[in-house]
């Protein structure tokens, strides 16, 4: 079964780009200094957590960002499971705690590193979350209040309460990584156009018979039982990849949101 649906400029953006307050508290700073023209930098347990290749600015300007590892090292790790509990849902008041802002800097930041976006915090039930504290200086080790001898403490953040339980002790590898970042386009119809280039195909000069199923296709879907015809299988070619298909498709000038099932 194959169907196109129409790839606006706006849904390719969607699809394939994230907005740079929406990167991930451990990367968000690097990659706004790459994009500024410095040298973007995450130093930590936590690497840049930049979920698509490409990122967009509030002016449209979209920019393809690349990372490398230029240092790694392994260090004591110290996980712990966090639970939120609202400050008002203790009867009598809640109990002692310590003050997030209070917090050696690097802790704060592995708090908001594991949890990407603070503001999940507030939202009602959230689910447990885990926190690995991991310092490849023993200075910065030595400053943390979370160590297996702290187990069980809370902290207060921004109207909720943070219960932090201990877990296990492990050897993890703390990194320093190189955030870089290209311009590849200052629209989002020129970024439909840089990623169509980068990961689509073009499916040029076609048969009538390969028209009437890429016609199909778009207008609803298109399904055949095998054997394929002739045109079918051709069209299945052109947009099959190794690891199934390509995402976009152009066709008589348009662009498309491929899908492609194969029968079992």
């Amino acid at each position: 079964m194959l169907r196109l649906d129409e790839a606006s400029p706006v849904g390719v953006s969607n699809e394939f780009s994230t907005p740079v307050d929406a990167v991930g508290h451990a990367g968000r700073g690097a990659v706004r200094t790459a994009i500024g023209g410095g040298e973007g930098t995450v130093d930590g347990y936590y690497g840049p957590d930049v979920s698509a290749p490409y990122v967009v600015t509030d002016d449209a300007e979209y920019y393809r960002i690349a990372t490398e590892t230029v240092r790694a090292v392994a260090a004591p790790g110290y996980a712990y499971t966090v639970e939120v509990e609202p400050l008002d849902s203790f009867f009598f008041g809640p109990p002692s705690s310590a003050s997030f802002a209070d917090l050696p800097d690097r802790d704060r930041d592995a708090v908001r590193d594991a949890i990407g976006d603070a503001s999940l915090v507030h939202a009602p039930h959230y689910t447990p979350f885990g926190v690995t504290f991991a310092y490849a200086s023993a200075e910065r080790r030595e400053r943390s209040r979370f160590v297996p001898e702290n187990d069980g403490q809370r902290v207060a953040w921004d109207g909720e309460l943070l219960r932090f339980s201990f877990d296990e002790e492990r050897s993890v590898e703390v990194r320093t990584v190189a955030v870089s970042a290209d311009r590849v386009a200052s629209s989002q119809r020129d970024f439909r156009e840089t990623v169509g280039e980068a990961r689509g195909r073009s499916l040029d000069d076609p048969t009538g018979d390969q028209q009437e199923v890429l016609d199909a296709a778009i207008d609803s879907e298109y399904a055949e039982v095998p054997p394929h015809s002739d045109a079918f299988a051709a069209v299945i070619d052109a947009v099959s990849t190794d690891d199934g298909v390509v995402p976009l498709v152009r066709y008589d000038g348009d662009w498309y949101f491929a899908q492609l099932a194969r029968p079992d």
